[in-house]
């Protein structure tokens, strides 16, 4: 993605009229930071999904409120929380 969304990634799923999307992030780095992060690989991140009609935007404040908080909280966890 690009501008303020940079760093994120999406996966995109198209139904009838809507468009569905899952938001991602990669979280890599080398093999000290993947330890610290509680990792023994790279690892990709689902953060949230949206579904809009096709032909239509997402909001700059849609993508804060549903996708980069949750990236951002993410982000700043040492080490990071998972579902397993």
């Amino acid at each position: 993605m690009h501008g303020g969304m940079g760093g994120y990634y999406e996966i995109r799923v198209r139904a009838g009229n809507d468009l569905h999307r899952l938001f991602c992030i990669l979280d890599n780095a080398d093999a000290k930071g993947l330890k610290d992060r509680g990792f023994n690989a790279p690892q990709i991140v689902v953060l949230n999904g949206m579904t809009k009609p096709i032909g239509t935007k997402f909001s700059e404040a849609d993508y804060r409120k549903n996708v980069r908080v949750y990236g951002e909280d993410y982000l700043t966890t040492l080490p990071r929380r998972i579902s397993e």
